[in-house]
């Protein structure tokens, strides 16, 4: 049995997320609450496993005409109360959330979803607004929580939780689905070595669905072939879809979005490569930010306040799989729809692929120190922490607590053991960022475990701290 079949029967991460719907949901008032996010990223599974030991009506929408979205959803509705209506469907929305309030039961609190809130709306856009006063002199007094739940991003933020809409103001909650990090997205990957893990999350990145593509009976080769490259399969054009949903002009946002893939982060470098006149180009860089595509990040160590002056910020790809997708398959989709696939993997990706996994192993490396950071592991709590980079001169991690004391990382995806020389260097980059800290510590991150010189040395100096990946979860 591969991973594919076994995951399927099991509900795997979330727990940050299933913890937050079940306050609310063991809360004494009633509850609305926005849950959006990309599609594929796992939201209908997250409400479904809320749920399922509830009292609840669970309706997904579709893309149908009003008229048959009442009569899909009027079953549902009368089914779970078990008191019938004098027709086959209700003659409105108005009328159907008249039905629900008067159903309620004052003991038990049921949730009402509707997933796929967008369709339901391009079908009927006066939906919002009868949920508006449906909620204000019915609902909200009621032992419900109401969960609308959408994949259009660009909908859910626009045209829900802004303030030109009607139900602004009415949510109890927003609740955003992100990719998983690495250390929930394990659960994927029953099996395989740590190392193997990291390989295939640099890749299909923390999107449950692409996850859950990975057959631990083939390799990472014909795993990425069989799901990302070939012409007709899953991924091979998954991107396209995503913006194609979201956005307008896709051709400029894939040119952008290529670009920054290839290395070239900063705007200028963007609008000179891209043709797009610098003027406008922060117009389609702030969509793919709202969209979780790209992100801009600044050196760690700007202060908060000084961000929106500064000029050393750059812009990245949010995503793995957006990241291996533009730099790998994008600008040879021809060459694949001509069955060059090994061709392109053993030439192209192969040699390229260590250096590749070795920047998402860098974000593994932090998310990590965040996931433990405050719990007595590390010797400082610091505020904040990121890759750093000034003049020439990069460092993987720099973080810093409010006491002054700083930590300076650096992350090796080696097949050979980390030595002397690496601490050395970095403690000479770390000048570079300051000279006047209460403290100092070294934190070193290692593919392959680390030489008995640095082992030894982390047994007499508390400074410095080393993660070897190999065995760090066993």
């Amino acid at each position: 049995m591969n991973i594919r079949m076994e995951v399927d029967e099991m509900f795997i991460g979330r727990t940050n997320e299933l913890t937050y719907l079940n306050e609310k949901y063991s809360s004494s008032q009633s509850e609305f609450i926005v849950l959006y996010g990309k599609r594929r990223i796992g939201k209908t599974e997250l409400l479904k496993e809320f749920v399922h030991d509830k009292k609840h009506i669970f309706y997904a929408g579709n893309q149908i005409t009003d008229f048959m979205q009442l009569k899909r959803i009027t079953p549902l509705i009368t089914k779970h109360f078990n008191q019938k209506i004098y027709s086959d469907s209700f003659d409105g929305w108005e009328n159907l959330f008249i039905y629900i309030s008067e159903q309620l039961s004052p003991h038990e609190k049921t949730v009402l979803v509707f997933d796929e809130f967008p369709y339901m709306v391009e079908a009927n856009t006066s939906i919002p607004s009868i949920l508006q006063s449906s909620w204000d002199h019915m609902l909200k007094d009621k032992n419900i929580m109401l969960v609308i739940c959408g994949s259009s991003m660009s909908f859910m933020e626009k045209d829900i939780l802004s303030e030109k809409n009607p139900l602004y103001g009415r949510t109890t909650g927003v609740l955003k689905l992100n990719e998983m990090d690495f250390l929930s997205a394990r659960g994927f990957m029953p099996g395989l070595t740590i190392n193997e893990q990291i390989a295939y999350y640099s890749i299909f990145s923390g999107v449950p669905y692409y996850l859950s593509l990975i057959n631990s009976h083939l390799t990472l080769q014909e795993n990425v072939v069989a799901n990302i490259m070939g012409n007709g399969s899953v991924l091979f054009n998954e991107p396209e879809f995503l913006l194609k949903q979201e956005l307008r002009e896709v051709n400029v946002y894939n040119a952008i979005i290529s670009t920054i893939a290839l290395g070239k982060t900063k705007s200028n470098e963007i609008s000179q490569l891209t043709g797009v006149d610098k003027n406008k180009l922060p117009y389609y860089l702030n969509s793919l930010i709202n969209l979780g595509i790209i992100k801009k990040e600044f050196p760690s160590t700007i202060k908060t306040k000084e961000l929106t002056k500064s000029r050393a910020g750059i812009y990245i790809l949010n995503s793995s799989f957006f990241k291996f997708y533009y730099r790998f398959i994008y600008s040879y989709i021809s060459e694949l729809m001509d069955r060059n696939i090994d061709i392109l993997y053993e030439d192209l990706i192969e040699p390229q692929l260590s250096e590749f996994i070795g920047h998402t192993f860098e974000d593994i490396a932090i998310s990590y120190l965040r996931s433990i950071n405050g719990s007595n592991t590390l010797p400082l709590r610091f505020v904040k922490i990121g890759r750093w980079w000034n003049r020439g001169t990069e460092i993987d991690i720099v973080g810093y607590d409010l006491k002054n004391n700083y930590v300076f990382g650096e992350c090796k995806w080696r097949n050979e053991k980390m030595g002397m020389n690496v601490l050395k260097q970095l403690q000479e980059k770390s000048l570079s960022v300051t000279r006047h800290t209460s403290q100092k510590y070294y934190a070193l991150f290692s593919k392959s475990g680390f030489t008995k010189e640095l082992e030894d040395l982390a047994k007499l100096d508390s400074n410095l701290l080393l993660f070897d990946f190999s065995t760090l979860f066993k």
